[in-house]
C-alpha cells in the first residue's frame, strides 16, 4: 500500500530537484543553445535521481512493481499540479502565447514522464529486502 506521506515527500523532492537541475542546465554554455540537449542531459541525470529517491522511499515500504508504478504516477500528478501553478505561469507564459499547450505538447516532456514511470516501476520491481527495513528488525529495536 502506498505510503502517502512518504510518496508526497518523494514527489515534492523530485519536482524541486528537476527544477534546480534543469535551471542549472539552461545556463551551461555547451547545453543552453538546445532544448533537446537540456532534455537529454536531464534524462541521463533523472536515472540516478529517481533510483536514489526510490531507494529512500522503499526503505520503509515493501517494494513491488505496482507500488513503484503508483509512486511514479503520484509524482507525475504532484509535478503537474506544481507546474500548473508555478512553472508555467511564472516562466513559460512570458515566452509563449499558448503556454499550457506548448508545455504539454512537447514530446520531450512526455519522454520524461514515461522515463519516470519506467524507473519507479523498475525500482519497485528490482529493489529487494536489502533496501527495506523488515518488520522483524523494527520489532527488535
Amino acid at each position: 500500500m502506498l505510503n502517502i506521506k512518504r510518496a508526497l515527500g518523494f514527489s515534492l523532492l523530485f519536482w524541486v530537484i528537476i527544477f534546480v537541475i534543469v535551471s542549472i542546465l539552461m545556463f551551461l554554455p555547451w547545453i543552453k543553445e538546445s532544448e533537446t540537449r537540456i532534455s537529454v542531459a536531464w534524462w541521463i541525470l533523472e536515472i540516478p535521481v529517481v533510483l536514489l529517491l526510490a531507494k529512500w522511499y522503499f526503505k520503509t515500504n515493501h517494494p513491488d512493481a505496482k507500488e513503484g508504478f503508483l509512486l511514479g504516477l503520484l509524482a507525475l500528478i504532484v509535478g503537474t499540479i506544481l507546474d500548473l501553478i508555478i512553472t508555467i505561469p511564472l516562466f513559460i507564459s512570458q515566452q509563449s502565447q499558448e503556454p499550457y499547450l506548448d508545455y504539454y505538447s512537447d514530446w520531450k516532456m512526455w519522454v520524461g514522464f514515461a522515463l519516470l514511470l519506467a524507473l519507479t516501476t523498475f525500482a519497485g520491481y528490482e529493489f529487494d529486502a536489502t533496501y527495506t527495513k523488515s518488520d522483524e528488525t523494527n520489532s527488535h529495536n
